[in-house]
């Protein structure tokens, strides 16, 4: 189940997606955002080498630059 995190100071939609954790900042005023998702069944999804790559030929979507 996706989750939203939007920024408790102005409400900007920050993310949507599914993760355990998350530290965001927000563009429009700066602040960072925190924010924990507890996965009920279990199961994680685990980065392996190449699981970018799969996904940016998936969707076509390169990586956003401002992530390291």
């Amino acid at each position: 189940m996706q989750k939203l995190v939007r920024c408790s100071n102005c409400n900007k939609l920050l993310a949507k997606g599914i993760f355990e954790e998350l530290e965001i900042k927000c563009p429009r005023c700066k602040r960072i955002q925190r924010a924990r998702s507890s996965i009920t069944n279990g199961a994680k999804d685990v980065q392996t080498p190449g699981t970018l790559d799969r996904w940016q030929a998936q969707t076509g979507q390169a990586p956003d630059p401002a992530i390291p």
